[in-house]
């Protein structure tokens, strides 16, 4: 019931908020899918999470106190600052967020409406090992005060735990790695910044053809950004020595056009941005000329049932493509295809270490 000055609290609590892929489609509709490398202009993660932003107040109407949700966004936001450690981008750009990042404000967002019920189709997509165990920890505090959060669904614990190594059948040896393949792609002295975050300081990396690396670190550390350099949609592409296939890029006669003819991408910003399904991106990626596969989350978005059938396929198809170099960016272990045999993983802070593991740890 309205009360003539808003909505009535009990009606403000009962609504369903949804945090899951949708509610990103929706944040991140008027971006564009390289737009995060290019500008750090947009609405910030604090503007996105003021008071007239999660209630859609009109800056301008006059009169109307809105008493019921000042009331509730007081109570929570103290909260959600704290349970989701905000501080720290909350000056950034929401769509130069990783995906990782972008789920934490949306889950504080519809926190933050005072929803009753809270769901997603997987509350814990895009977030790493850490940010999983402190969601779970948050979900509880929840659920004691109330409030129903639930995943595709299920209960956000109706599942087994995501920390736990889930049984792969093993990959074919792959010859082709294991005699030393030619260089599929090299970075060279690579430096990226934005404003005052470092992401990489004076990094290189070559993975030869028939390579298959896990790509591992926490949130925000630079993995989708360090894809974004090999597949050429990062503009700072063009800003270090980089080469594919033995051609530089930028050199006279290399084309972007002719260098991403050879790279198929799997990712979840596409999912969010141009609203691809994983499977239509296997489509297109799976394809005749393809000599490097980046899989940026290749499971994100997807039940549980349908997630071992994209892994099957992608093992199959590499299986039968030795030469193909490899690159799959994952938060579970659960999430890797098959037949993956090294490890990059990036420590989240400049200088700090990066490992590079001639073996997969754990296989």
């Amino acid at each position: 019931m309205m009360n003539g000055k808003g909505k009535d609290e009990s009606e403000i609590r009962d609504t369903i908020c949804d945090c899951g892929l949708a509610a990103q489609m929706e944040a991140v509709r008027n971006g564009w899918l390289q737009g995060r490398y290019h500008s750090g202009d947009g609405e910030t993660v604090a503007e996105m999470l003021s008071f007239n932003s999660v209630f859609e107040i009109n800056p301008f109407e006059v009169g109307a106190r809105h008493a019921a949700e000042r009331r509730i966004y007081a109570s929570r936001r103290r909260f959600v600052d704290e349970w989701f450690e905000l501080k720290g981008f909350s000056r950034r750009a929401f769509l130069s967020l990783s995906t990782g990042e972008m789920r934490r404000v949306l889950f504080a967002r519809a926190i933050l409406t005072g929803a009753k019920r809270i769901v997603s189709d997987d509350l814990f997509d895009g977030l790493d090992v850490v940010w999983r165990r402190k969601l779970r920890t948050i979900v509880a505090a929840l659920r004691q005060g109330g409030v129903m959060v639930a995943a595709g669904g299920r209960s956000a614990f109706g599942r087994q735990s995501f920390d736990v190594p889930a049984k792969r059948r093993a990959g074919r040896r792959n010859a082709v790695a294991e005699r030393g393949g030619r260089v599929a792609f090299s970075l060279r002295d690579v430096n990226v910044s934005f404003g005052k975050r470092t992401l990489f300081r004076d990094f290189s990396w070559t993975v030869r053809e028939g390579e298959r690396w896990l790509l591992k670190g926490p949130n925000g550390s630079g993995k989708t950004t360090l894809l974004a350099l090999i597949s050429g949609d990062s503009p700072l592409a063009y800003a270090f020595d980089i080469s594919l296939f033995g051609k530089r890029r930028g050199a006279a006669g290399v084309t972007l056009a002719d260098l991403r003819a050879h790279i198929g991408i799997v990712s979840a910003e596409r999912c969010a941005y141009l609203r691809q399904t994983i499977g239509e991106q296997l489509d297109a990626a799976l394809r005749r000329g393809t000599r490097i596969l980046l899989l940026d989350e290749p499971c994100y978005g997807l039940p549980p049932p349908e997630e071992a059938g994209i892994l099957s396929r992608i093992s199959a198809w590499l299986d039968s493509h030795p030469r193909v170099a490899a690159i799959c960016v994952a938060h579970r272990r659960g999430h890797v295809p098959a037949g993956f045999t090294h490890e990059l993983s990036l420590a989240g802070k400049p200088n700090a270490a990066v490992r590079k593991v001639g073996r997969l740890c754990g296989e």
